[in-house]
């Protein structure tokens, strides 16, 4: 199976257990690999035959901007369950990172791949 990478996708989400975490939107880190079949869309060079990346992209920013999560990993199984539902898609890993929420630490975070081998 062939898979389209995301990179650090820069999100902004309310998130958090903290009544200061959760009065302002943070930024958060979300990278994802899916796993779909490519090689029609490589035949044809049509996009329309393969998992548009862009549009994946506005379908995480949607799902961070319009809910209020208190876990990453809530909003990981979110952003999963939408892109599991996308034509051709038979599996992702979503990976969430949160910047500066741990002292001393560059970032904390969460991986997840649904659906699980």
């Amino acid at each position: 199976m062939d898979e389209i990478l995301i990179q650090q996708l820069a999100l902004k989400c309310i998130i958090g257990v903290h009544n200061w975490e959760r009065s302002s939107a943070q930024k958060l880190l979300v990278s994802l690999r899916i796993s779909s079949s490519t090689s029609q869309a490589a035949a044809q060079d049509r996009l329309s035959a393969t998992v548009d990346y862009a549009a994946v992209c506005r379908l995480a920013e949607q799902i961070a901007r319009d809910g209020k999560f208190r876990l990453v990993e809530t909003l990981a199984e979110a952003i999963a369950a939408a892109i599991l539902q996308l034509q051709g898609v038979r599996r992702v890993s979503v990976k969430i990172m949160k910047p500066a929420a741990v002292r001393n630490t560059a970032a904390v975070g969460v991986s997840i791949v649904r659906p699980d081998e």
